[in-house]
């Protein structure tokens, strides 16, 4: 029994020999990913540094004038700042502006520090006024629209000025700004002078969107002391304020979308050009003292394809001009007979001249008869009678045309009196021009 209980010593060493055999393999089994990985990796090449060479003794006299000479002091940010600052400003001397020597170019308004969103002029055509995106609303006086360096008067604003119109007077100005959540404040400031002593608001409409976001402002004058002011949101509502910031009416453009809006010049019609393809005319309807009674739609302008993209009214606000996203601008006779269902009639309509994929984004209507429109940089004059383009200013900013506005009466520049159109661009830059010879 005891001979059975016994192992055989050669059992013992198939069992070592299986152990190692399966151990091996483990550790074969883990190393592969470290061998991979070990291929990839750069190798380190062993071998001697180069020696340095030992310096060279110095001679004391050499050792001495080194110490002996002063340190040359390194470039400081105030300088390198100065020093990019006045190779920008010889990169842009150098550069010629081309508008500036065009026949119709008259002067280069001066002073704004950031994008101008909108101008105005004033009744008399006297004075322009720009709002701008430095938070400041500015106040030229044209005595010589052809002049150098015209002064003006500034007002800083608490808040980002969106567009400006004129009120009763030369120096009463309404603003429309936009706080930080986009909401449409409504003011009106007068300006005597630069003094902020002799500026004050006269009164504010706060939220006058209720909570919506102000793209544009316009002023019809009535009389020398009463008028209308047009206010456009954004989104599909207009609403008119009278001079003194009493709201008068809100009114739904019925479009989705406002691109801009319009006032007539009598303050009797306006509208706003929609993502609709045809436009909604509303009369503003006024008692025997003159005095703001109601609004309502009286008409109907229909013939365009796609979304107006803008329209203005004629100076005597017997006619309107509307432009298109379908490529087309079309003139409509407004003096009908509305009240017995007599539509508007579409005078002309002509396609624009523009470039491929381009459209005309601002209209304008001058004292002259002339109509300018922007497409982009470029500013053309258009005969309304025949469509055809009378001149051209190709490039007349270095940035997107914002704003478009004709002096509604004949300016002084030099030794003529013109019509005189002022145009506001993205490139921070307000530019007069004079009307071409038909």
């Amino acid at each position: 029994m005891a001979g059975d209980s016994e192992v055989e010593p050669s059992s013992y060493l198939v069992l070592i020999a299986l152990g190692v055999f399966f151990a091996a393999a483990i550790i074969y089994v883990i190393s592969l990913p470290v061998r991979a990985l070990w291929k990839v990796l750069p190798q380190k090449k062993h071998g001697k540094s180069p020696k340095r060479k030992a310096p060279l003794p110095e001679d004391s006299s050499q050792s001495a004038k080194r110490v002996a000479e002063p340190q040359k002091p390194g470039v400081s940010m105030k300088q390198l700042m100065k020093k990019t600052s006045q190779v920008t400003s010889k990169t842009q001397a150098g550069v010629v502006d081309k508008a500036t020597h065009h026949p119709l170019f008259l002067d280069t308004l001066k002073g704004h520090t950031d994008r101008v969103g909108g101008l105005a002029f004033s009744a008399d055509g006297s004075s322009i006024a720009t709002a701008c995106d430095d938070r400041v609303v500015r106040l030229f006086r044209l005595t010589n629209a052809a002049a150098k360096n015209l002064t003006f008067m500034k007002h800083n604003m608490t808040s980002t000025p969106v567009d400006v119109a004129f009120g009763s007077a030369s120096n009463l100005l309404a603003v429309t700004t936009k706080g930080i959540v986009q909401e449409a404040n409504l003011s009106m400031i007068h300006l005597a002078s630069n003094k902020s002593s002799e500026q004050h608001t006269l009164w504010q409409v706060p939220n006058s969107h209720d909570g919506r976001e102000a793209i544009l402002l316009q002023s019809a004058h009535r009389s020398e002391t009463s008028g209308i002011l047009l206010s456009c949101s954004a989104k599909n509502e207009m609403r008119l304020f009278s001079f003194a910031g009493k709201q008068l009416a809100s009114v739904d453009a019925a479009g989705l979308h406002n691109h801009m809006a319009a006032v007539s010049p009598d303050g009797r019609f306006f509208a706003a050009a929609t993502f609709t393809s045809d436009v909604k005319v509303h009369e503003v309807r006024y008692d025997k003292q003159g005095a703001f009674q109601s609004s309502a739609k009286v008409m109907d302008l229909k013939g365009h394809r796609s979304q107006i993209l803008c329209l203005t009214f004629s100076p005597d606000s017997t006619k309107m001009v509307t432009a298109s996203k379908d490529g087309t601008w079309c003139v409509w006779n407004i003096n009908v007979r509305y009240h017995q269902q007599e539509d508007a009639k579409c005078l002309l309509q002509h396609q624009q001249e523009v470039p491929a994929g381009t459209v005309y984004s601002h209209l304008a209507w001058g004292p002259t008869g002339q109509l300018a429109a922007a497409c982009d940089n470029t500013i053309h004059f258009l005969d309304p009678s025949t469509g055809g383009v009378i001149d051209r200013v190709e490039g007349a900013h270095d940035a997107a045309i914002s704003s478009l506005e004709w002096a509604p009466m004949l300016v002084t520049a030099g030794s003529e009196t013109t019509a005189v159109l002022a145009t506001a661009a993205l490139d921070r830059k307000v530019r007069l021009w004079r009307s071409p010879q038909a």
